[in-house]
């Protein structure tokens, strides 16, 4: 069949987004385009000018005569559940898609990966990788989207069970709040017996599993004979494909076979690969091209990979044993959809499961307040509005949802229970400081340049440069973190602490129990900083003062001695004279 090219793009629901996609399409040559819509956005795009050369032909929906050599089909919904509905009409077009950014657009919803072991979990890993998640593995209490993340703990192989019922049991509300209902997952299972084949050759190597002691003493028959059957430990091949069943049933999951991803590499068929990988993107409104996705997903270097193959169980299980077991087991392949003689074939759903469409659930409960922990020191731990908040028990009864903003910003509040913790021991500052070092530490990791990190993490009595900010190098020392301006040349860090200290004026040496406030400290920005500059400009008021009263007090001693001088001088005068004046008196009388 001669392929038409496949591919979803999405853009904003502007015109102008639109018409940047669009315009891109007509200069690689796609000229034939066929709106679907009737909104605002449908009608600005077909009325603009700038789609002069292109052939556009419009239509409310996309139906089965809108067939003829369309190229692009554009679609102009902008509600993510309709929008879902609309691209699925594409499942078996090959076009390229153009559709707006929607809530149900993969960056903005986390997913959720489930698999059988032994089932092609890597290859799912592999799968989601190319769609264009990033990995988060355990699921945080506030998940982002564009993320995969395991359903409980980092463990993609959850038992329905195990998730469904135990944990119900365990989380508060019933674990109703939890993202998967309002999330889709992606579900990969195989055929039992090539699992139960693949699982003879891997469980029993050595550091591979907890449970290898268990198998390694045995021969290969004895091993699949135990894995088949056993009732004590793993419980029978039968119990374990059973506990995941349930997954099929649920309107987010979206199921399939390892044998419809594997592809033509794994004995499968590359046709059945794209067409799978085409509706999962049309599903969960990602954008991409999947002959390029599939030509990337099986990775033969995954730390499991055996061979990657189908139907390889027919090599090491004798017809008898393949045939009881599908006696045993026909209900298990029939819901699989495998054949139920215990042969191999793609399973008989596969095209309907493609059709069909994803749902999630209508209640979401991010405003309705949930207490995730009780007293911890003194507080409930309260999940609300995509935070948790700590409410002192003493206050009483709190109806936290009836709280002014400005009340709920002062209480202490983070986005995961480990931040609220760490918020209550140690502070808002302790907990910015050692965020701020860990992103540093982080930093330094990735460069290999270890001299970077803004904290010492451990103890330091020979001092410990951390690195240099505006002319001062950093050390950690005794406990204390110290800016030493590097005008001051090197300098011998032993002896005594409070000697050292006093050796240098303040501006040279700067101590403080933080980098932060170290830094703070060199920018002149902390609080310590500007009493000590503002005490240092009083002081030197005052200096400057006592020079003038100084200046002014030796200018009056000055003229005061002048004075002195001048009196001395007038008191010898009249002394003479008084002399001159009794010897002349004296004369006269004689």
């Amino acid at each position: 069949m001669n392929r038409k090219k496949r591919k979803l793009q999405f853009a904003l629901p502007t015109v102008e987004a639109f018409r940047e996609v669009l315009s891109s399409l007509h200069a690689d040559g796609l000229g034939r385009m066929r709106l679907i819509g009737d909104s605002a956005l449908a009608n600005s795009l077909a009325d603009a000018d700038w789609m002069q050369g292109v052939m556009v032909e419009r239509s409310p929906s996309l139906d089965a005569q809108c067939v003829g050599e369309d190229q692009v089909i554009v679609f102009t919904e902008t509600a993510g559940e309709e929008l879902g509905v609309q691209l699925l009409s594409c499942v078996n077009r090959e076009n390229v898609v153009v559709a707006p950014v929607t809530e149900w657009h993969f960056s903005k919803k986390p997913l959720f990966l489930v698999s059988i072991p032994k089932a092609g979990t890597h290859l799912l890993y592999e799968l989601a990788k190319e769609l264009g998640y990033e990995e988060g593995v355990e699921l945080p209490e506030f998940p982002r989207g564009q993320t995969w993340y395991c359903v409980e703990f980092s463990n993609s192989h959850t038992v329905a069970a195990d998730f469904f019922v135990d944990t119900v049991r365990r989380a508060p509300f019933g674990n109703r709040h939890h993202p998967f209902m309002q999330s889709p997952t992606l579900f990969i299972y195989r055929h039992p017996l090539d699992i139960l084949v693949s699982e003879a050759h891997y469980y029993h190597r050595d550091g591979k599993t907890a449970f290898a002691g268990w198998l390694s003493q045995c021969d290969f028959n004895k091993q699949l004979t135990r894995l088949l059957e056993d009732n004590w430990l793993l419980g029978s091949l039968r119990t374990r494909i059973g506990g995941f069943l349930p997954w099929l049933e649920f309107p987010n999951v979206i199921p399939f076979s390892f044998e419809e991803l594997v592809g033509a590499t794994g004995g499968g068929s590359q046709e059945d690969q794209r067409d799978l990988i085409w509706s999962i993107q049309l599903k969960l409104q990602v954008p991409g091209d999947p002959e390029k996705i599939a030509m990337k997903i099986f990775n033969p270097d995954s730390p499991t990979f055996r061979s990657g193959k189908i139907s390889g169980y027919s090599d090491f299980l004798s017809p008898e044993c393949i045939a009881d077991f599908a006696k045993e087991n026909s209900d298990i392949l029939e819901k699989l959809g495998y054949p139920s003689d215990g042969t191999m074939g793609l399973p008989i759903q596969k095209d309907a499961r493609r059709h069909q469409r994803i749902r999630y659930s209508q209640v979401i409960y991010e405003e309705m307040p949930l207490t995730l922990e009780s007293d911890f020191l003194g507080c409930n731990l309260v999940r609300f509005s995509r935070r948790i908040y700590a409410i002192p028990m003493a206050a009483g009864s709190i109806a936290i949802e009836t709280l002014s903003p400005n009340t709920l910003a002062a209480l202490p509040s983070g986005t995961s229970l480990s931040e609220i913790k760490t918020l209550l021991l140690i502070g808002r500052f302790n907990l910015r400081q050692c965020k701020i070092a860990i992103n540093q530490l982080a930093d330094s990791l990735k460069s290999n340049n270890m001299g970077g990190s803004g904290l010492c993490w451990s103890e330091a009595p020979e001092g410990c440069v951390l690195g240099v900010y505006r002319g001062f190098n950093i050390v950690a020392w005794h406990g204390y973190y110290f800016g030493l301006r590097q005008s001051i040349g090197p300098i011998d860090l032993s002896g005594d602490l409070v000697d050292f200290v006093q050796k240098f004026q303040p501006g040279e040496v700067l101590v403080s129990q933080s980098v932060i406030e170290l830094q703070e400290d060199i920018d002149g920005i902390s609080t310590s900083m500007r009493v000590r500059r503002e005490s240092l400009a009083a002081n030197e008021e005052i200096q400057a003062s006592m020079r003038i009263l100084e200046a002014k007090n030796a200018e009056l001693e000055q003229k005061i001695s002048k004075q002195e001088k001048q009196l001395s001088r007038l008191r010898g005068n009249l002394i003479v004279r008084f002399c001159k004046r009794v010897s002349s008196l004296v004369r006269e009388v004689k």
